[in-house]
């Protein structure tokens, strides 16, 4: 369901900001494998081809600085259909952290997503994960609860929602 709403999704003009092409995975798989469980490559390549609208990589000059990947989720509710999104991964190279990479590419993400009518934005995070969760609670995410097994095998994470309407 979610694809038939990306048929009429409207692009934001971002800086540095494309979205991803063959020749950046090799760079992607690398800064995932650094912070994320080395399974869920298969799904991020499987997203690559089919969420290629939505996959964005920052760029610092030519070099891949991060990536943000994100699916959109529909739900039915009283008052029709809601349109929500789901962060899938967001990381960025060790060498550019620290540096508002981050924040920069998700930001610009949720400029998109309320351009489209998005309702609110969840994503999952390890609890140790000060700085993200830092940095997703002054963009205005808020705990929602906490998790185990969605981050890793026996890992809690937190959800994390930001309402847009």
């Amino acid at each position: 369901m979610g694809v038939h709403i990306l048929k009429k999704w409207r692009y934001t003009e971002k800086e540095d900001i494309v979205p991803v092409n063959e020749t950046m995975l090799q760079e992607i798989l690398r800064i995932q494998a650094e912070g994320f469980d080395s399974k869920n490559q298969e799904k991020l390549l499987k997203y690559s081809k089919k969420l290629r609208k939505i996959f964005y990589v920052i760029k610092n000059q030519d070099k891949v600085a991060g990536y943000c990947i994100y699916y959109l989720k529909p739900e039915l509710s009283f008052k029709g259909l809601k349109k929500k999104s789901v962060v899938y991964s967001i990381a960025i190279d060790k060498k550019f952290r620290g540096m508002g990479y981050g924040r920069k590419i998700l930001e610009e993400s949720i400029k998109e997503m309320k351009l489209n009518g998005i309702s609110s934005i969840l994503l999952y995070v390890n609890v140790n994960n000060i700085p993200a969760i830092k940095l997703y609670e002054k963009i205005g995410f808020q705990i929602v609860k906490k998790i185990e097994d969605i981050c890793g095998e026996k890992e809690k994470c937190y959800k994390m929602e930001l309402k847009l309407a």
